[in-house]
């Protein structure tokens, strides 16, 4: 019977990560039905699974689901994406405080090369999945030796993805750029204070700046109501 439930459970988990995967890089846009009978046909397993990892992907915003009507990849509205990016870089941001801290020498150069990778093309040119921002971020975050911080970080992370690939024609990346040349210094010099220094900074102006081109008229209401950006 254990052997059953731990067969069972990695069959969803593979389930959910090949679906994650494909509508992160596109392979499932935005709006595409996820019919059952199709699903069945392509991962090669029984419908079970298949439902679990769907009630999973609706649970973080990645699939919309519908019952009797529809399921399908989520469309990510302005205020979700904004919304999630708000937790999301608070998360962040103490994550990363203790990443450089105890951020490796030697790995230096896998930031500087992201770095660069980032200079290499506009994000409108970003094919679709995990961008550069995710995985340098991402490398630093790893460092920071708080489990229940990263799982919460990947929780959230697929939707911003989503979101990112959505909204990238808005994202000038020059001043993310000169962001994570500081990172690298900082991480260089391990000053984890002068990195949250710079992080407000940066959440104040360049991300502000790039929420507000994403999401419009769409959430002055609710910063009215709530007091944000005021």
């Amino acid at each position: 019977m254990a052997d059953d439930r731990i067969a069972r459970t990695l069959l969803r988990e593979t389930v959910l990560t090949e679906l994650t995967h494909a509508i992160l890089d596109g392979r499932l846009p935005p709006g595409h039905r996820l019919r059952d009978d199709d699903l069945i046909a392509w991962l090669g397993t029984s419908r079970a699974p298949i439902r679990e990892a769907l009630a999973q992907l609706a649970d973080i915003g990645l699939v919309e689901m519908a019952p009797n009507r529809f399921t399908k990849v989520a469309h990510v509205s302005p205020r979700t994406y904004a919304e999630s990016a708000a937790v999301w870089a608070a998360l962040v941001t103490r994550a990363m405080h203790w990443g450089i801290l105890r951020f490796p020498g030697e790995q230096l150069p896998l930031l500087e090369a992201l770095n660069d990778e980032l200079r290499a093309a506009p994000a409108s040119e970003w094919p679709p999945g995990p961008s550069p921002i995710d995985r340098f971020v991402a490398c630093v975050v790893m460092h920071c030796d708080n489990t229940v911080l990263i799982e919460s970080i990947q929780v959230h992370a697929p939707l911003l993805t989503l979101g990112v690939n959505s909204f990238k024609d808005h994202l000038d990346t020059t001043p993310v750029r000169g962001y994570f040349d500081i990172v690298i210094r900082r991480c260089r010099e391990h000053d984890a204070d002068g990195f949250e220094a710079e992080m407000r900074a940066f959440l104040d102006g360049t991300m502000s700046h790039f929420i507000d081109r994403v999401t419009g008229d769409e959430l002055r209401p609710y910063r009215k109501a709530s007091g944000a950006g005021s």
